[in-house]
């Protein structure tokens, strides 16, 4: 070969590399095999949370009335424990779409009156729900049956809870504490209620369902922790605990108390007079949505008008 061609030879292969190496910066960055895809993780959910620090943990109790639902999240878990009634999913819903929550990871039914379990099949055949826990005990209605036939449809997992358990999420600890018994021969829904303690750093969070005075003795007899926020019982009753809300508040010491009652459904004065003689902060959700928020270490609160 002339030096001519010599030349001309190496010109053409210093081409052919360079074109190499344009395709493989096109064609070599998408690798669809390496199990780190976009969009849906490998489960096919969506991805609802980021990857940084959990941030700030915002707890919202609705304003639904005399009914239960509230909403625990922060920038890498959301948990809902109780749905309100039937027809109040949508409010639910639209509170999250306002605040750009995607799904649910959690979602607690603490038991099945229509007043927490209500709003569960909207929520469940309207945004994607992980995983589900409810008590043993079934109160059979059609807001169970609608329940029921929704987390059928859309294969959603449903746990019971038979014995206390605890789990941990996005920097959120929850501990179940479940009835003594499977079915009580008085008011057997409510007594069956989960008792839902959410602690995150040094802050915690106690939900207390509909459980009246045998169920919240069985819970007092655990010795509980002090907390800074509780749900309490029972839409704020006072007769059916049979004297036993002085020791609760006593041992719990909250910073606020939480009511859900309506201007229907009030909360009784002897409750709110035990309260408030403890200088503790209540809310009463007649009264407006309360928004709570903690960094680990303080809770704040405030509450809607």
């Amino acid at each position: 070969m002339t030096e001519d061609g010599v030349i001309i030879m190496r010109k053409v292969l210093k081409l052919m590399a360079l074109l190499l190496t344009v395709c493989m910066i096109f064609t070599g960055c998408d690798n669809n095999g390496s199990g780190e895809g976009q969009g849906p993780d490998a489960t096919g959910a969506a991805q609802n949370h980021d990857d940084s620090e959990p941030g700030t943990l915002k707890v919202y109790c609705f304003e639904l009335g005399k009914a239960d639902s509230f909403l625990i999240y922060n920038n890498q878990t959301t948990i809902i424990i109780d749905a309100g009634e039937r027809g109040q999913g949508k409010d639910i819903l639209q509170y999250m779409e306002n605040n750009d929550i995607k799904g649910i990871d959690m979602m607690f039914i603490t038991h099945f009156d229509k007043d927490h379990v209500g709003g569960a099949a909207k929520l469940i055949g309207n945004t994607e729900v992980k995983e589900v826990y409810t008590p043993v005990y079934i109160k059979p209605s059609d807001d169970y049956d609608n329940f029921s036939e929704k987390v059928k449809e859309k294969k959603t997992p449903v746990t019971s809870l038979k014995e206390n358990t605890s789990f941990e999420t996005g920097g959120i600890k929850i501990d179940v504490n479940v009835a003594a018994k499977e079915i009580y021969e008085e008011d057997p829904s409510n007594n069956s209620s989960l008792i839902i303690r959410v602690s995150y750093g040094d802050t915690s969070f106690l939900f207390t369902g509909d459980a009246e005075g045998i169920r919240l003795r069985e819970y007092i007899a655990t010795q509980p922790e002090k907390c800074n926020v509780v749900k309490m019982p029972y839409h704020g009753d006072y007769t059916s605990f049979m004297g036993c809300l002085d020791e609760f508040l006593d041992l719990v010491q909250p910073e606020y108390a939480v009511i859900t009652s309506s201007k229907e459904y009030k909360e009784a004065d002897e409750t709110k007079d035990l309260i408030e003689k403890r200088g503790i902060k209540l809310f009463r959700t007649r009264k407006g949505s309360v928004l709570f928020e903690s960094d680990g270490k303080d809770v704040k609160a405030v509450q809607m008008s």
